[in-house]
């Protein structure tokens, strides 16, 4: 009696063990799927940012070249041509076209990288749809950008010639 009193005790602990083996897995299992959602989360934050960050970038760069085109304007209709004016706006010009180059060389990898991310985790549909739509978004705010650079050039050149 005795004996079978010990296996039974000893039986009862395999299972016990057993159990808690196969509870342990499934927190482990638990565990690794909310490793995997954090890690999806944060690659895509991660895309989402950078490209929200040149959009704003972009942004703020055509904004200052517009108001350089509003203030020499200014300058030109309410004081007539000044040489210092011009060199100023002359090297200004020279800066934001250095500007928009390395603008436009920072999108071209940041959009790379972008889309080697794209391939590479298992995005959903529409975070897939977002990040296109961002991509989209940089290409017509580099337009603008452009545009404004030209324009800025146009002004400029228009300023010179009035001396």
């Amino acid at each position: 009696m005795k004996k079978l009193l010990v296996l039974l005790m000893m039986f009862m602990t395999i299972i016990n063990i057993s159990a808690q083996e196969s509870n342990e897995l499934q927190k482990i299992d638990s565990l690794q799927y909310q490793i995997d959602r954090l890690q999806h989360n944060y690659d895509y934050l991660d895309c989402e940012y950078k490209l929200n960050k040149l959009m704003l970038e972009l942004n703020i760069y055509a904004s200052e070249l517009k108001i350089s085109v509003n203030s020499l304007s200014m300058n030109f209709y309410h004081g007539g041509y000044d040489e210092k004016i011009y060199q100023i706006n002359k090297k200004n010009y020279e800066a934001c076209k250095d500007n928009l180059e390395e603008k436009e060389q920072l999108i071209f990898w940041t959009k790379l990288n972008v889309k080697q991310k794209m391939e590479s985790v298992d995005f959903y549909e529409t975070e897939i749809n977002v990040l296109k739509s961002s991509f989209d978004t940089i290409d017509a705010g580099l337009y603008s950008a452009k545009t404004a650079l030209e324009y800025y050039k146009g002004v400029l050149d228009a300023y010179r010639d009035c001396r």
